[in-house]
C-alpha cells in the first residue's frame, strides 16, 4: 500500500521532508486515516508545534533556504532580517523562500545567472534598496511597480530590451541604474519620477 496517499495534500511535503522512510511508514501505520495537522504537531514538530500550518510552511521554506545556500542565520533571524546579500551564488533562479522575507529593506541578487525577476517580488513591500545588477535578465515584471518604498534600484549589466512603465509608480525612487543593457526605449514615466536624482 502507498501510505503517502493517506496524507492530506498540504501536509505531504512537510512529512516527506522531515521523516526518514521508516519513520514515515511507522507514522502512517500508527495513525492510518485519522492523520491530521494536530497529530503531526504532536508527533514530530517539536519547537514548531504551537504555530499554524501556514506559519510552519513558511518556516520550513526558510530552513530549506538556509540549508541550500548555507546562510549564517537561524530561521527566526532570517524571517526578521532587514538586509540580505545573495551575490556570487551562481543562482539561475531566485529561491522562492526569499519572497517570504517581508521585513527586508535591502536585497542584493547581483552577480548571479538570473534571467528573470519573479512576480513575487511584489511581496517585499518594505524594500528600500534592490539590486539585480550583473545577471542575464531579459525581462522585469510589472509587479515591481508595487515596491512603493524603493529608493534605489539597480538593473544594470543585464540583457533587458525594455522595462515596464510600472517602474514609473516608484515615486520614492531616488537612484535608478539601467546602464549596460540592450534597451530600445525608456518608458517616459521614468522621467517623471519626482524624487529621482540619479538616473544612468
Amino acid at each position: 500500500m502507498n501510505y503517502t496517499e493517506l496524507i492530506p495534500t498540504e501536509l505531504n511535503n512537510i512529512i516527506v521532508s522531515y521523516l526518514a522512510p521508516d519513520e514515515l511508514v511507522t507514522l502512517l501505520k500508527t495513525y492510518s486515516l485519522i492523520l491530521d495537522w494536530n497529530t503531526i504537531h504532536e508527533y514530530h514538530f517539536g519547537k514548531y508545534k504551537h504555530v499554524s500550518l501556514q506559519e510552519y510552511l513558511s518556516k520550513l521554506g526558510i530552513e530549506g533556504l538556509i540549508s541550500k545556500l548555507r546562510l549564517p542565520y537561524t530561521v527566526d533571524q532570517l524571517l526578521n532580517l532587514k538586509e540580505l546579500y545573495l551575490t556570487y551564488y551562481q543562482l539561475v533562479q531566485v529561491p522562492p523562500e526569499v519572497w517570504n522575507l517581508t521585513n527586508l529593506k535591502a536585497l542584493s541578487l547581483s552577480s548571479n545567472q538570473l534571467t528573470q525577476v519573479p512576480r513575487e517580488i511584489e511581496n517585499l513591500t518594505n524594500l528600500q534598496w534592490l539590486s539585480f545588477g550583473n545577471n542575464q535578465l531579459t525581462q522585469v515584471p510589472q509587479e515591481m511597480g508595487n515596491l512603493i518604498n524603493l529608493q534605489e534600484l539597480s538593473l544594470s549589466n543585464n540583457q533587458l530590451v525594455s522595462v515596464p512603465p510600472e517602474i514609473g509608480m516608484l515615486t520614492n525612487l531616488q537612484k535608478l541604474y539601467l546602464q549596460y543593457n540592450k534597451l530600445r526605449q525608456i518608458p517616459p514615466e521614468i522621467k517623471r519620477l519626482p524624487n529621482l536624482t540619479i538616473y544612468q
